[in-house]
């Protein structure tokens, strides 16, 4: 052998497997929300495999009626909501007038209304323009989005297969004893579902009644406007409002009181304030999630992931905090036991 000494062999093994695990690691990167969805899809989704197993009794039969169960369940819904709203935005600009907004400046003078006049009009071609830029770039997004679902149902379907191996090797690899590697594993599942299912829900009803008040109070492209209020509810603080507060303003601006009115109060009212009725009923079951992890992983991963990262964010976060956690406890002889306090608001029910 080259390599006599049994050291140098091992710095020279190690050496390998960094260099190796870093470059595909680089391969794997634009995978990286694939593979991540579907860890945590497998995770929340463990239950009904094995229920399914237990009926059939054959691994691949029941692996793959669970991924179909999604696919149907979880995604055609979507891409049908997805495909509406896509056809409402490419008319948007055929219905939008930029004189719908000289009525906001009816009071200044004419000088003035003609320069705000003008500056509107500028800002909405610039806007239709950047859009019509950005098409390109969003069928090319559309396709990656494709590919990346390939990806992520594909590896669903293997980890199904090879469920209590994937639990067994994931205790395995962490490194911490394995009472805390199985606590982590736990916690893992815990977030996943008070994440993607508590936030989503809630997220999906807010739109869904951003919808049904544009609907309500006679604005067009409810489908669309739902879908982009369901996407800002995951922005805390503002959320929905971004959407709601200018067109209820925009009606009051053209004398349509009774529906600019209406139109605040169901946003203000039921669409802002449904997930306080929601949110605690879900958190029972689910747990809820720390208001400041969501608020600072919602803003970090929309910085870095895009508009996925509102729930890539949060969710890295919140494992981060778990991981901390017990490395304080196992590492630095932190008496404290483990608890939910730094991620979870509230525990789901055992």
């Amino acid at each position: 052998m080259l390599i006599d000494n049994a050291d140098h062999r091992k710095y020279v093994a190690t050496g390998l497997l960094i260099v190796l695990g870093v470059f595909l690691l680089y391969l794997l990167s634009i995978f990286f929300l694939a593979l991540f969805g579907a860890y945590v899809f497998s995770f929340m989704f463990a239950p009904v495999y094995v229920w399914l197993k237990r009926k059939i009794g054959r691994d691949e039969v029941a692996a793959l009626l669970t991924v179909f169960l999604i696919l149907v369940v979880a995604l055609a819904p979507l891409l049908t909501v997805c495909y509406v709203a896509f056809n409402q935005a490419l008319t948007l600009q055929d219905k939008f007038d930029p004189q719908d907004f000289s009525v906001l400046f009816e009071r200044f003078s004419p000088k003035v209304r003609a320069s705000l006049d003008a500056t509107v009009e500028r800002l909405i071609q610039t806007f239709f323009t950047r859009v019509t830029e950005a098409l390109p770039s969003v069928f090319s997004a559309v396709s990656n989005l494709v590919l990346s679902l390939f990806v992520m149902f594909f590896v669903m379907y293997y980890i199904f297969m090879n469920f209590h191996y994937v639990v067994i090797r994931s205790t395995e690899y962490l490194p911490f004893r394995q009472s805390n590697a199985i606590w982590l594993v736990r916690q893992f599942e815990h977030i996943s579902r008070a994440i993607l299912l508590g936030q989503i829900l809630i997220s999906c009803l807010q739109g869904f009644l951003g919808g049904v008040g544009f609907v309500i109070f006679g604005l067009p492209d409810a489908v669309l406007w739902g879908i982009i209020m369901a996407v800002l509810s995951l922005v805390p603080v503002v959320g929905t409002s971004l959407i709601w507060l200018p067109a209820g303003l925009y009606l009051l601006a053209h004398r349509d009181y009774y529906s600019g009115i209406g139109l605040l109060l169901w946003g203000g009212i039921v669409v802002s304030h449904i997930d306080n009725f929601v949110r605690p009923r879900l958190g029972k079951k689910l747990g809820n999630i720390n208001p400041i992890v969501m608020l600072l992983g919602a803003f970090a991963g929309l910085q870095f992931f895009g508009i996925v990262g509102l729930v890539v964010g949060p969710f890295l976060l919140a494992f981060f905090l778990l991981l901390l956690q017990v490395y304080r406890q196992e590492y630095l002889g932190y008496p404290a036991p483990l608890g939910w306090a730094d991620v979870l608001s509230t525990p789901p029910e055992e």
